[in-house]
């Protein structure tokens, strides 16, 4: 071990339990050979970059809806991004010490991990679809090339007349043979539980419980290995995706008149720019505490995050939209691809039945976005992990970890992997997972600036790093906040739906330990004042 390592390693630990109560998970994270920002760069590739994208159903909206997100990307979620990160730096403290800086916040760590517990549920259940979808791709030739006779609602094979309702043959075997998905949305419950999928799901927390316990997210090995293979599959199907007639009419049909029609697009847009950029969720706050003083510019790692994320997550929904442009060329009609979390999953089984080569290119595509999602949810677990495990309960983080893979399965094995589990995947990305980001993000940077001090705040991240953020950054934080709350107002909305009245009291719960600790610390500060005054 060189003296440079050595004085790294050291760094960590005697940061650690000289400033705060809990120790970092990994004491010998700078022995080995992957760097800080290797670690931060690798969390910008993930299964949410590669899957999730809301409007590569809608030609009209896909390329506005990017538009608006490119613009959100920069001028709020990349300074977030940065602020988050020197956050952890700072302060070298979890995502609920971190605000011993400002004791009144400490309810925003808990609205973090809400969002963090509800994101890592969802990427596991994505896993155990693209598992299965990977064991589908070795039979003999690929189940969804041709439709299935018993198929319902009717299934139409390629170059036919695609009537009203009826599906493609990706879509049928994926709601059919893999989901077994009910078809009256959740009016009669969830239904039963499908096997194969609680297998797949079961085998992923699997997984992850020894990606998480073994640290192996922290090596090099693992992080360069899907960080590369990411980038091939993309190059690869890029490259083919360019080939196919229609791929290019998601750039004829576009309109771009759809963002001014109200302001859903734009805040949808803004919380997509934090989901990409994994702002919101605690991840940033925990990576930036294991980063030993001097050990890299900020400034260069956030903006190194910043464009491998908008290049995995621009380059996939290209891909996908021009995917979807050949599929309607085939039919010349409307897809009836529905929004939503199953649309990507289509139009990535889709891509690969049209590539020579198909079995090979299906395995290596589904391979590669289930390890992506493994690896994305044991990130999250960690987050929590690292939350949680201090000194009192580091004999037995083995234990703690066991118990929340166990209650992750179960609570997924009774909602995800059900008949209904699709409504409720696509119920908890567009609200729990997303939605409460723009809240938390805007309390962030009110919080840094307004009440610690941005002077303060940036003269410490100079101190520990040996930089000064930039005027931009300390702008977009004194700004920000406001553009961010008056999206997130305006989506309160209509509320004669069930299901938006659900969502609403799902994100009242996430963030309502911000309000209790404001009136707790509140009540406390009066109390003190009063004694102090009585003496």
């Amino acid at each position: 071990m060189t003296d440079t390592t050595s004085t790294r390693t050291k760094t960590i630990s005697d940061t650690a339990d000289s400033e705060s109560t809990e120790g970092p998970l990994l004491f010998d994270r700078w022995t080995n050979n992957i760097s800080y920002r290797q670690l931060v760069l690798s969390s910008c590739i993930g299964i949410f970059q590669m899957w999730w994208h809301p409007y590569v159903h809608d030609f009209r909206r896909l390329l506005p809806f990017l538009f608006l997100y490119q613009i959100f990307s920069i001028i709020v979620a990349y300074p977030l991004f940065y602020l988050e990160l020197a956050l952890g730096v700072v302060t070298k403290k979890g995502v609920i010490n971190c605000w011993d800086l400002a004791p009144m916040a400490r309810g925003v760590g808990f609205a973090m991990l809400a969002v963090c517990l509800f994101s890592a549920l969802v990427a596991s259940a994505a896993g155990a679809w693209f598992l299965a979808l990977l064991v589908h791709s070795f039979h003999v030739f690929l189940p969804w090339l041709h439709c299935a006779a018993a198929a319902k609602p009717p299934c139409a094979a390629r170059h036919r007349p695609l009537p009203p309702g009826s599906e493609t043959p990706s879509q049928s075997f994926f709601f059919n043979y893999v989901l077994d998905l009910k078809r009256d949305a959740l009016f009669s419950g969830l239904g039963k539980v499908t096997w194969e999928l609680t297998t797949y799901y079961i085998i992923c927390w699997f997984l992850i419980y020894f990606i998480v316990i073994k640290r192996i997210y922290s090596y090099s090995k693992l992080v360069l290995f899907k960080d590369v293979l990411a980038f091939f599959v993309l190059v690869c199907c890029a490259v083919g995706v360019s080939q196919l007639q229609g791929s290019g009419r998601m750039f004829k049909e576009c309109d771009w008149s759809v963002m001014f029609e109200g302001a859903q697009m734009w805040r949808e847009a803004m919380e997509y720019s934090l989901i990409e950029l994994t702002v919101s969720q605690g991840s940033l706050v925990m990576l930036g505490s294991y980063c030993p003083k001097s050990q890299h510019k900020l400034g260069t790692t956030a903006m190194l995050s910043f464009v491998v994320a908008k290049s995995s997550c621009m380059i996939t929904a290209l891909i996908l939209g021009a995917t979807h442009g050949a599929l309607s060329k085939d039919y010349d009609a409307p897809t009836n691809i529905r929004p939503g979390a199953s649309s990507a999953v289509i139009l990535w089984a889709d891509l690969v039945a049209r590539i020579p080569g198909s079995q090979f290119w299906s395995a290596l595509i589904f391979f590669t976005l289930f390890l992506l999602s493994l690896t994305t949810a044991a990130l999250l677990v960690q987050t929590v992990m690292s939350t949680f495990t201090g000194h009192s309960i580091k004999k037995i983080t083995w234990a703690f970890l066991v118990a929340i893979c166990i209650l992750f399965c179960f609570i997924g094995v009774i909602t995800l992997c059900t008949q209904g589990g699709l409504y409720l995947m696509e119920f908890l990305m567009i609200w729990p997972a997303s939605k409460p980001r723009a809240l938390i993000a805007a309390m962030v940077t009110t919080i840094i600036t307004y009440i610690y001090g941005q002077t303060t705040f940036c003269e410490e991240v100079y101190f520990t790093v040996g930089e000064y953020p930039s005027v931009f950054m300390r702008v977009s934080w004194a700004l920000s906040p406001a553009v961010m709350m008056s999206l997130f107002a305006g989506s309160s909305g209509s509320w004669a739906s069930s299901e938006v009245v659900a969502g609403w009291l799902v994100v009242v719960f996430q963030v309502f330990p911000i309000v209790i600790v404001l009136v707790f610390y509140a009540i406390f500060k009066c109390r003190v004042r009063n004694i102090v005054q009585e003496k």
